[in-house]
């Protein structure tokens, strides 16, 4: 342990603190910890290098719990299965907070390319894919959650969020995931936080260096993409102190494909008898091409034992074309079709009519995208140990992101005369058009043209400055901190004037060289394989003629005023903590006590409309939160923890959220019309939770826990629709509005074993397994009562682990429960559900060496797919599948 204390940490007073600093040390060299705080406005924890900290994971296997908030964390283990276990065991006993944490025990190895894929297999976390990949994430159930990178705020462009898909994980030492807050976090999440952490150079004992070449597969698309990164750091002696430099870049590319079969909500029809079916079926192929550049620096100059100033920053660059091509096909009801039900319903499973003397709306439309994103941090920041009991930390961070995207959307009209609609054929729709060719561009005019785009700016800049006081007691108290931190942030928005060009003469698709494309051809029997739709590159790029062939004029839409708004949000946050530590019946108990007052300030400015004028609206507000917290934590033997964690926390609107426009959608025969607004009068959501935990350790990688939570809720946001009027039209508009009060409660139960003591080739096998069962309600303003939007009552996650010598393998089985997406859709009374889904991965790794790594991954093994319907499952309205990947790497380090 000398040799631990000689890289700068203070030594120790007590015996509860030796353990503590054992553990930070450990974690530091297992690549747990970096040199940064965990803790958004803490100290810079210990850094140990690599070598020096295998002992030290010995030793707090066996210490006396610490307790310190910042030592802790429970661990997924990803490579290094046994070690990283034991380490994981004691680090989640000696935690305060409710956290969970994956971390890649070899520098970076992840199974997953993405941050948002690997935290599916946290307890209590659920993802959705989309676009090729996991994007969004909640915890419990909730999507009110913070991101942080290395315990900064982050976000994208105006959201509160980074959008976690934009981080490879090549660059990344861990992820943490907060359910429980302390006063010293930066305020923000009811659900959680989420902290994404990168690594330093002095988090290495000396110069490190890896790379990583992946190739990955994708069926459905049919693409084979590659994926590179790398990084070098170092660290050197001088006279002037040691020094420490360490770069990283990534690059990454996905060609995708999702497809959805989709049906319109279920209408009663008078016409045929009050049979119930939809208006009309179609499918929306996804097509993308996603390329993300990203890169990482870090700096540390550490003068002597008790000072260390850093610098870093990470930047990525984010390039996404893709389009969605709708296929749109009106059911004949009016025109005394021929019609068949589902057995025992009164819903309708097949609607035709062969030879008709009309020609049912028959809609090939591409709405082609091209995003730009750049999103980039930066910050400086310093530790001084004052004296051996007296810390003081400060940090100065400042983030940028930028987003634009061209949207334009282009639509064909077909005229066929027969039609064969099914409304729920192996669970979705099929349709197909009886001697009418689908592909052939004389057989399409073109209908309409819309102009879109849009521009989001994001930018803050925030201080921060912490001091920590070691009582150097074994009272009551036992350290006391304090901080300040000051940010201002600004978010700024813009979109098009929506524009429709349509065309007064006939034109057909053929008209211009180019224009016109085949639809990516469906993976299942839906009956209509493939149909002509237009190009994507063709609309990007030539966008100024399609313009002056609809409107006249080659010029872009203009901006449309009542989609701007721009927003200014100062906040001021103080807080005080204190550690603690007591006796109760002979059971030793150790915690926190904390508040944390925050202060903010907004200057909110956009546009509303009355009568076709257009004024504008200036909105200041100023309120004050008061977030308490506490912590406990029982020894009720030395294999037995039970542990309260209650505190109150906020979550504040999006800026778009607060913009007082309303922005209305141009429609077409069977589209309806639709538009959306924000509330400037929203209040911050204020949420009230309660953890309590029983957590077992049977033996040295075996564990048993499980965790009971109550959240409560105050001023929850939704988004739902109404209708609204404008211009003598009637719209579903869809803003965010506050309910009055909910709450959520459930329980989380997680296990963890390695069957070491089994024979032969079974001794290397390892299992993780956790379950969370939530059930909570909203109460609306209107009285009305039902669960939260997205919560799942249950969801399961089990990982079987392998690693014997050179060989180590992981196959992985998600569930979710099925869940309500949408209350009252598009203002009909009728809810929209997901059904249960489920993902299994796996992959295998061989050393080739001690520096070489080939592993062979595999995603969405199962082909699985996603179900949603209306109220019902009869009801179907979408089934989405998505692409199967296979990826092979090599990964090499020294």
């Amino acid at each position: 342990m000398k040799q631990l204390m000689a890289t700068g940490t203070r030594t120790p007073r007590q015996n509860t603190r030796l353990t503590l600093k054992a553990t930070v040390a450990a974690l530091a060299g297992a690549g747990l910890l970096s040199s940064a705080s965990v803790w958004a406005q803490q100290a810079p924890a210990v850094d140990t290098p690599a070598a020096e900290a295998v002992e030290a994971v010995e030793t707090v296997a066996t210490a006396p719990a610490a307790s310190a908030d910042n030592a802790g964390i429970a661990v997924v283990a990803v490579t290094g299965v046994r070690r990283a276990a034991q380490s994981a065991q004691t680090i989640k006993k000696n935690n305060d907070q409710v956290v969970d944490s994956i971390v890649a025990d070899e520098i970076g190895k992840f199974p997953d390319k993405n941050v948002a894929e690997i935290l599916g297999r946290v307890t209590g976390v659920q993802i959705r894919r989309e676009g090729g990949e996991a994007g969004s994430v909640i915890i419990r159930g909730l999507p009110g959650v913070v991101t942080l990178l290395n315990g900064r705020e982050m976000f994208t462009s105006v959201g509160r969020s980074l959008y976690l898909a934009d981080i490879p994980t090549a660059m990344l030492q861990r992820v943490d995931v907060y359910k429980s807050q302390g006063a010293d976090m930066v305020e923000g999440g009811t659900a959680g936080v989420v902290d994404v952490r990168t690594n330093r150079p002095f988090d290495f004992k000396g110069f490190t260096a890896s790379g990583n070449v992946r190739a990955e597969h994708r069926d459905k698309s049919g693409s084979t993409d590659p994926n590179v990164s790398g990084m070098i750091s170092n660290r050197w002696k001088t006279q002037y102190g040691e020094f420490g430099a360490l770069l990283g870049l990534s690059y990454q590319r996905s060609k995708y494909y999702d497809e959805t079969i989709w049906n319109a909500e279920p209408v009663k029809r008078p016409e045929a008898g009050n049979i119930t079916g939809p208006d009309s079926v179609g499918m929306i192929p996804t097509v993308g091409d996603r390329k993300r550049y990203a890169a990482n620096a870090a700096f540390q100059w550490r003068p002597n034992s008790q000072v260390e100033v850093y610098a870093e920053g990470m930047s990525t660059l984010i390039k996404h074309a893709f389009d969605s091509q709708f296929f749109v096909g009106s059911l004949p009801w009016g025109q005394n079709p021929d019609i068949t039900l589902i057995p025992g319903t009164n819903q309708a499973a097949t609607v035709g009519k062969i030879d008709g003397p009309w020609s049912p709306f028959t809609l090939g439309s591409t709405q082609a995208r091209r995003d730009r994103s750049i999103g980039s941090q930066g910050a400086i920041g310093a530790r001084w140990d004052i004296t051996p009991q007296l810390r003081a930390t400060t940090e100065l961070a400042r983030t940028v992101s930028n987003f634009e995207r061209e949207f334009p959307i282009l639509d064909f009209l077909a005229h066929p005369t027969s039609i064969i609609g099914s409304t729920n054929v192996n669970g979705g729709a099929q349709i197909s058009y009886p001697g009418y060719n689908m592909t052939d561009p004389k057989n399409y005019t073109l209908l309409g043209f819309y102009d879109n785009h849009s521009h989001d700016e994001g930018s803050s800049t925030d201080w921060r400055g912490d001091v920590t006081y070691d009582m150097d007691s074994t009272g009551f108290f036992r350290e006391f901190s304090g901080g300040v931190r000051l940010a201002k942030r600004k978010a700024e928005s813009i979109r098009e004037k929506n524009v429709q060009g349509g065309l007064t003469s006939i034109m057909t698709a053929d008209a211009l060289p180019g224009l016109a494309c085949t639809s990516h051809k469906n993976t299942g029997n839906f009956g209509l394989q493939s149909w002509l739709t237009p190009c994507r590159d063709f609309m990007l790029n030539n966008t100024d003629t399609l313009r002056q062939l609809f409107t006249g004029s080659s010029e872009r839409s203009p901006d449309d005023p009542m989609t701007h708004f721009k927003d200014v949000e100062k906040t001021n946050a103080i807080y005080g903590k204190a550690r603690i530590g007591f006796d109760l019946a002979q059971v030793p108990v150790d915690g926190t006590l904390g508040v944390r007052v925050v202060q903010t300030k907004q200057d909110l400015q956009g546009n509303s409309s009355q009568n076709g004028i257009v004024t504008p609206v200036r909105v200041k507000t100023s309120d004050t939160d008061v977030l308490p917290s506490l912590t406990l934590k029982a020894m009720l033997r030395q294999d037995l923890i039970a542990r309260l964690t209650a505190g109150k926390a906020v979550q504040r609107p999006n800026f778009a959220d607060f913009n007082p426009g309303v922005t209305l959608g141009q429609s077409l025969e069977m589209v309806r019309p639709t538009g959306s607004g924000g509330n400037p009068d929203l209040k911050p959501v204020e949420g009230k939770n309660l953890d309590a935990a029983l957590e077992w350790y049977f033996a040295q990688t075996g564990s048993v826990t499980a965790t009971v939570f109550r959240h409560n809720f105050k001023n929850y946001i939704l988004s739902g629709s109404a209708k609204e009027t404008y211009g003598g039209i009637e719209y579903d508009i869809t803003r965010p509005r506050n309910t009055s009060k909910g709450h959520l409660q459930g329980v989380e139960m997680a296990y963890q074993q390695f069957y070491d003591k089994l024979p032969g080739w079974m001794s290397s096998l390892g299992l993780q397994a956790n379950a969370t069962y939530m059930t909570g309600e909203l109460e609306e303003l209107n009285g009305g009562v039902h669960p939260f939007t997205g919560m799942s009552k249950w969801s399961a996650n089990i990982v079987g682990l392998y690693e014997q010598g050179p060989w180590s393998a992981r196959l992985a089985y998600s569930w979710r429960d099925k869940y309500v997406d949408d209350y009252n859709y598009r203002g009909k009374g009728i809810h929209l559900t997901v059904a249960p889904t489920k993902t299994l991965d796996a992959s295998v790794s061989y050393k080739l060496n001690p520096n070489t790594t080939v592993t062979l991954d595999a995603n969405n093994l199962l082909d699985s797919t996603y179900r949603d319907y209306h109220d019902t499952p009869d009801y179907v309205r979408d089934v989405r599948r998505y692409d199967k990947v296979v990826g092979i790497s090599v990964r090499w380090s020294y």
